[in-house]
């Protein structure tokens, strides 16, 4: 009776097996489909918030220059303009921007305090904001002179991701 060996037997479709490449691309694209699907989303991402940035710095400036043009700013001139800024931001949510707007004057005298003259808040204002009537407001030094004023915008924005915020939270 001949020896049986199973080996013998593997041999041949063992061999063939190795030399078969018909998989390899598909196990190639399995592996890589994950990471490029993550560098996809990831730069979606970027970029809606670095055009997010983009928009709040010009909310920012806009706001603050188009109030300094005026000689006086009612309350009403100062929402309406406050208005345009939303309009600004949009297509993306404007509920999360807060603003908070002041005029910062300070003394006559050296050494030069600043306090705030008036402020407005917009949606509850900037988080952690000084600017409030009566609250003195830290100016970087040579910003304004003895007995001069500067308007201040402060601006915030809280953004949520798109795509990652689902996978976060």
């Amino acid at each position: 009776m001949p020896k049986f060996n199973i080996l013998s037997l593997l041999k041949r479709p063992l061999a063939k097996l190795r030399r078969d490449d018909k998989g390899v691309a598909a196990v190639e694209f399995a592996i890589i489909v994950p990471l490029m699907v993550t560098f996809f989303i990831g730069t979606i991402e970027l970029s809606q918030a670095i055009t997010v940035d983009r928009r709040v710095t010009k909310i920012a400036s806009a706001t603050a220059d188009l109030i300094a043009r005026t000689k006086q700013t009612t309350r009403c001139e100062v929402e309406g303009i406050l208005d345009i800024a939303e309009e600004i931001l949009n297509p993306y949510d404007a509920s999360p921007l807060r603003v908070s707007i002041g005029n910062v004057v300070s003394s006559a005298t050296p050494p030069i305090q600043t306090t705030v003259s008036w402020a407005y808040q917009h949606n509850g204002g900037a988080n952690g904001s000084a600017l409030a009537t009566g609250n003195t407001y830290p100016l970087p030094p040579g910003v304004v002179e003895a007995g001069d004023s500067v308007l201040v915008a402060e601006v915030q924005y809280n953004y949520t991701p798109l795509i990652f915020n689902e996978f976060i939270t």
